[in-house]
This record gives C-alpha cells, structure tokens and sequence, in this order.
C-alpha cells in the first residue's frame, strides 16, 4: 500500500501555510471579543455649556449637544424643593448637592442622532419625524455632584463691586439702614428716587462712568452744601427738607412732582427754594427687586455607559438669569 510522503516539502509548504492562516484568524477573533465596541471612537468633546427644557412639569432636564457627530448627553432628574433651588439659590460652599443615577427617576444618557439637533429637538415631547435617535446608551449607576453660586445685581447703574464697601460682599455698603445692602438696593439712600435716576445720565464727562461725575444738586448750595451726590443723600436739593417728604401726591415717590419756575417745570425736591414737605414718609414707592445670576454645575462620577466608563465626566454649566428676583423668595 503506497503511503503519502509527510516529509515532501511540497506538503509541509501547504501546511504551514495553513497554520499561519488559522493562526491569523484567530488572533483576529481574539482581539475582535476583547474589544469593547466604540470606546476608542467615542470623545466627549462637548462644549459644556447646558441647556435647559422649561416644558416638563415633574422633572429638570438638562442636556448638551454637539454636531460631527450628532450627539447629546442628557440629565434627568425630579422636581423637588432642594432640586428646584438649585436654579436658584447658591449651595453651600464646598458642599455640592448629591444625586443617585439609578436609571429611573435620575437618569444619565448618551445618544447618538442621524442629523444635527436644534434647541427644541431635545425637548420635544413627540420627536420630529425626521429625528432618528442611532445609539441609545443610559447608565445604570453613578453619582451627580452640583454645585450652585449666584451673583445679584441691582442693576442701579452702579457697579456692584464699588457699593461693597470696605469689608467687600461679605460685609457691603447700606447707606439708608434699610438692611439691604447697596448693591442689591434699586434706592440706596431710601428717599424714593431710585438709584439708576439720580446718576450722571448725561455722561458729560463722556467716560461711560456715572460715579466719576456724579448728580449732586446741592454742591452749590449757599448754606447746605455738602458732597454726596444725589443717589446717596437723602435730601438732595440741601432744603433741609428730606427728599422722600417733597411728594405731593404720596404716588411714585417724588420723582414726578414739579412746580413752574420762570416757565420751568422743575421737580420739587430738586428745588430748594419749595420746601413744604408732605406727610407720606412710611411709603415706600418702588418693590425692591433685582438682577439674580444662577450658574449651576453637574459633575457626574463613577458612571459606566456600556461603551465607555468614567471616573469623572464635567457635564457643564447652566446659566440662569432672574430679572425680578424677590429677596423674599431666597
């Protein structure tokens, strides 16, 4: 019986050629199951600037997006007193408010889309019909830690950093003892003519800065002359008269009582020689209100999205603006 020689160098050719393909495939196999999918294409590469969506009632959502690739990660979590005052309120410092991602009422999520999103995309309740979601990536687990600070202005027309006063914003200027502080008060020296309305509105200095050339009616006065510009002094025409008490008609404060003056309409507490004063003294003309600030920052821990995992991942910064911020409601 004729055997097939194994020793032919024809035959060990092929079969080493064989082995080297096996060995090939299998390498190529190996690597292919030890990889985790997209983790080497995925970057987060956002700009970290949040947005928010007003039109859900139970629940905040805040999210970032990014185009090339057309992606967005998206927070949720519940309405509640503590999370509503993250919009508002500062957090204590050092101390960031925690959330527990747990996939159900505070969700963290990475999708991908297949065109570019718009500022309603997200927020849509029924998505567009030409907005498909391609990847749909929600943790299981992780940690939200965020943190709030707030900065107020009264937008008086004075900066705030020049009504701190010597001991800065944590011990700040209140010149009409009224205890709001200067730089959150629209009348600082409480005689019901708000601030922004007795600054140099002219600008006739022309360096854009109302307290280099400030109003102050009575500088020239013949007996009481002083050097408080009006928005500080609470009789400013120097009658010995106090501005809130030269209100004839107890409305609006004094800012829209005037007299005739050789033709002239002139308001009464700018006219020194009108000193009659009026009994409407407890009023006060204007709420105080003012400008509140809110930049509020998430950092998410320990979160796994399947395809990638992170220690820490900066979500961004929401900025919320308050233009008629009650003090009351702090």
């Amino acid at each position: 019986m004729e055997r097939y020689n194994f020793t032919n160098p024809l035959f060990l050719l092929k079969f080493e050629s064989m082995i080297r393909r096996f060995f090939i495939l299998f390498c190529f196999a190996f690597l292919t199951a030890c990889d985790d999918g997209d983790i080497l294409t995925v970057d987060l590469e956002f700009d970290e600037e949040l947005a928010y969506c007003t039109n859900f009632e139970d629940y905040h959502l805040v999210y970032d997006t990014r185009d090339d690739p057309n992606e967005a990660l998206i927070l949720i979590f519940p309405k509640s007193t503590t999370n509503d005052a993250l919009f508002t309120s500062a957090t204590t410092v050092d101390v960031p408010s925690e959330l527990t991602i747990n996939a159900s009422t505070t969700r963290f999520i990475y999708r991908t889309y297949n065109r570019e999103l718009s500022a309603s995309d997200i927020c849509a309740v029924i998505p567009p019909s030409n907005l498909t979601i391609r990847e749909d990536y929600e943790a299981l687990s992780g940690d939200v830690y965020i943190t709030s600070t707030i900065v107020d202005d009264d937008n008086d027309g004075v900066p705030s950093i020049s009504e701190y006063g010597p001991g800065g914003i944590e011990n700040p200027k209140d010149t009409d003892g009224d205890g709001i502080p200067d730089y959150l008060d629209i009348d600082d020296d409480g005689d019901n003519v708000l601030t922004k309305n007795e600054l140099d509105e002219l600008d006739e200095d022309g360096d854009g800065d109302p307290l280099t050339n400030p109003l102050n009616t009575d500088a020239n006065h013949p007996t009481n002359s002083d050097d408080l510009p009006d928005y500080l002094d609470p009789d400013d025409d120097g009658d010995e008269i106090p501005t809130r008490l030269e209100d004839a008609n107890g409305e609006n404060g004094p800012g829209d009582d005037r007299i005739a003056v050789n033709g002239v309409l002139v308001l009464l507490y700018l006219n020194p020689l009108e000193d009659t004063p009026y009994d409407f003294e407890d009023y006060d003309a204007f709420e105080n209100k003012y400008t509140r600030t809110v930049t509020t920052n998430f950092i998410v821990k320990d979160t796994d999205l399947t395809i990638f995992r992170s220690t820490e991942i900066n979500l961004g910064t929401l900025t919320t603006v308050i233009s008629d911020f009650d003090p009351e409601d702090d």
